[in-house]
C-alpha cells in the first residue's frame, strides 16, 4: 500500500514538475505579456486609454530667446552679440478627440494642444517684457523675394516701413508673448504695389506663422498660436490590439501617409509615435533606434540607443537624438533628399552639419537646428562674438523608457529656429551687415513622470516581480516535491543502502564484525 502511494506520490510530482517548467519557461511570460498588452494598449478598457486621450498631467513647454545687445555693431559688420533669455515656462496640456476606428487596428484622432503661461516656474520673468531678437518676418520677406526675382528686393524693401509700422534695421524690439502667441501686427492696408506683393503672396503661401486679421486689413506674425487651442490632424495611429510591438506607431497624418513637401518618398516617410507612448521593449530584441513624428517639422525623427541607466530605482533604456539625425548630406547621404533643390542656381541647397531646412514644411525660409547649434558644424559659431555656446547636457534631446510597459520616465524634445542675416547691398538696412545663420529662439518640449504615475507604475512594477518571484518557487517546489518522490519510492521498494541480515552486529570497541557460517 505504502508503495503504491508513494508512485502516485511521485507520478504527480512529475506532473507538476513538468507543468511547473512549461509554466516557467512560456506560462507566465505570456499571461503577463497579454496582462501588459490589455493594461498599455489604446482601448476603451485599458489602463492606458485614458491616460493617452487626456494626457493627466501637462508637459513643460520652455522657451528660450536670444537678446541681441550690440544692434548698432552688427549693422557696421561686426559678429553678433547674444544674450539668452528665459526660460519663459508653459505648462502644456494635450488632449486628443476620437473621430473614430480604422483599418489594420488603428484609431483616428484630432490632437489639442493648450499653453499656459507659468509664471512660478518662470521665476523673475514675465511674458511682457521687450527684448530685441532677429526680425525674423522681415527677413522672410527679403530672403523669399530675393530668391524668386531678385530684382524687385529693393522695390519690396521700400514697403517694408509700412508694413512694420516702422523699420530701421532688421531686427525688432517685441514683447515675448507678442512674438509667441499673441501676435505682432503687420499692415496691409496701405497703397502700394510692392505691399500688395507681400500680403498676395502670404495670402497664397498662408504660413502657420502668419494669422490673418479678422477686418483682413493685415496679419499678426507669432511663433505658437497656430498650435495653440487648434486641432491638429486628424492622425491616425496604430493601437496595439493586435500587435503591441506596433503599439503608438502613427500611420497617417493629414490623411496622407507619406509628407510630400520634401519631394522624397523616404524624407516624406511618416514613421514611429508621437513621444508620449512607445511599445513595451522586447529584452532580446531591444531597437537601436526610436522614431519620432513631429508635424511642426513635416518629419520623422530618430534617438538612438546609447545604454541602460538607472532612474527612480528602475532600470530603463536611455535614448538620445545624435548627430546623425540632422547629419549634412556628405556624412549621412539619406539625408540627400532634406536639400532644398530649388535653393539657388549657385548652392546645391544642401546645409551644413546639424541643420534642416524648414522652409517646405513652413513656407518661409527658416533654418532648424538643435539648441546653440549643439552637433552642428563649428563654422556656425564662429559668426558670434558671444552669447552660443553648446552643451550636449542642456541641449540634447533624449527619453528614459521603461521597458516592461514602454512609459516614458523623463523625455526632453529641443529644436533652435534660425535664420539667415543676409548681406544684400540694394537693401539700406542689410548693406553692412556680415551674413550668417541667426537664431531667433530654442524650446523644449518634455516631462519627468509625476509622483502619483510613479507611483501607480512602481505598483504594478511589484506586483510583476511577486510574479516572477512565483514563477520560480513553484518550479523549486516542484522539483523539491519530485526528489522527495523519488526517494519515497526507492524506500517503497525495499531498496536500502545498509543489507538487513542477522549476524550483522557491532561488538565493543566499535569494530564491526560480520559472522560466517558455521
Amino acid at each position: 500500500m505504502l508503495g503504491k502511494n508513494a508512485k502516485i506520490f511521485f507520478l504527480g510530482s512529475v506532473c507538476l514538475l513538468i507543468a511547473s517548467i512549461i509554466l516557467a519557461a512560456w506560462g507566465f511570460p505570456k499571461i503577463v505579456g497579454l496582462q501588459i498588452q490589455k493594461s498599455v494598449q489604446i482601448e476603451n478598457s485599458s489602463l492606458m486609454f485614458e491616460k493617452w486621450r487626456k494626457l493627466p498631467m501637462p508637459l513643460t513647454f520652455n522657451v528660450y530667446l536670444f537678446n541681441v545687445t550690440n544692434v548698432q555693431d552688427i549693422n557696421s559688420g561686426m559678429k553678433p552679440l547674444l544674450q539668452e533669455v528665459g526660460p519663459f515656462v508653459y505648462k502644456e496640456y494635450r488632449e486628443r478627440t476620437i473621430l473614430g476606428y480604422g483599418e489594420n487596428d488603428t484609431v483616428r484622432y484630432t490632437l489639442k494642444k493648450t499653453f499656459v503661461f507659468d509664471k512660478e516656474a518662470s521665476g523673475n520673468l514675465t511674458d511682457d517684457v521687450e527684448l530685441t531678437v532677429i526680425n525674423y518676418p522681415y527677413m522672410a520677406a527679403i530672403l523669399t523675394a530675393n530668391s524668386i526675382m531678385p530684382s524687385i528686393v529693393g522695390l519690396l524693401n521700400s514697403a517694408m516701413g509700412p508694413f512694420f509700422s516702422s523699420e530701421q534695421d532688421p531686427f525688432l524690439k517685441v514683447r515675448v508673448n507678442q512674438l509667441l502667441f499673441d501676435g505682432v501686427y503687420l499692415n496691409c492696408s496701405r497703397n502700394s504695389s510692392a505691399l500688395a506683393l507681400i500680403c498676395g503672396k502670404l495670402k497664397a503661401d498662408k504660413p502657420p506663422t502668419m494669422r490673418l486679421a479678422e477686418d483682413r486689413s493685415g496679419f499678426y506674425f507669432s511663433m505658437f498660436a497656430h498650435m495653440n487651442n487648434t486641432d491638429i490632424g486628424p492622425f491616425e495611429m496604430n493601437r496595439g490590439v493586435e500587435d503591441v510591438r506596433q503599439l503608438g506607431h502613427i500611420t497617417s497624418f493629414q490623411d496622407m501617409t507619406v509628407m510630400n513637401q520634401w519631394g522624397d518618398p523616404y524624407c516624406g516617410m511618416i514613421n514611429g509615435s508621437d513621444a508620449t507612448i512607445f511599445p513595451p521593449i522586447d529584452e532580446k530584441n531591444v531597437p537601436n533606434r526610436l522614431y519620432i513624428y513631429e508635424p511642426e517639422i513635416c518629419r520623422s525623427i530618430f534617438a538612438s540607443l546609447v545604454d541602460q541607466r538607472v532612474m527612480f530605482n528602475m532600470t530603463t533604456y536611455y535614448y538620445e537624438v545624435d548627430k546623425m539625425a540632422l547629419a549634412s548630406k556628405s556624412a549621412n547621404p539619406d539625408n540627400k533628399c532634406f536639400c532644398d533643390k530649388n535653393w539657388s542656381s549657385n548652392h546645391d541647397g544642401c546645409l551644413m552639419m546639424g541643420l534642416i531646412n524648414l522652409k517646405p514644411c513652413k513656407n518661409a525660409p527658416v533654418i532648424g537646428s538643435f539648441p546653440h547649434f549643439h552637433l552642428a558644424s563649428e563654422e556656425l559659431l564662429n559668426y558670434f562674438a558671444g552669447g552660443i555656446k553648446p552643451d550636449p547636457e542642456k541641449h540634447n534631446s533624449f527619453v528614459y523608457l521603461e521597458p516592461t510597459t514602454g512609459v516614458v520616465l523623463k523625455g526632453f524634445q529641443r529644436l533652435q529656429f534660425n535664420i539667415e542675416l543676409r548681406q544684400i547691398p540694394m537693401i539700406p538696412q542689410l548693406e553692412n551687415v556680415t551674413s550668417g545663420l541667426f537664431p531667433l529662439m530654442w524650446v523644449e518640449e518634455g516631462a519627468t513622470i509625476p509622483d502619483d504615475l510613479l507611483e501607480e507604475l512602481q505598483d504594478s512594477r511589484r506586483l510583476l516581480d511577486y510574479v516572477e518571484t512565483a514563477r520560480w518557487m513553484l518550479l523549486v517546489i516542484a522539483t523539491f516535491s519530485c526528489i522527495i518522490a523519488a526517494v519515497c519510492v526507492v524506500r517503497s521498494t525495499g531498496a536500502h543502502v545498509w543489507p538487513r541480515r542477522s549476524d550483522f552486529h557491532l561488538r565493543p570497541g566499535n569494530t564491526i564484525v560480520v559472522n560466517k557460517s558455521r
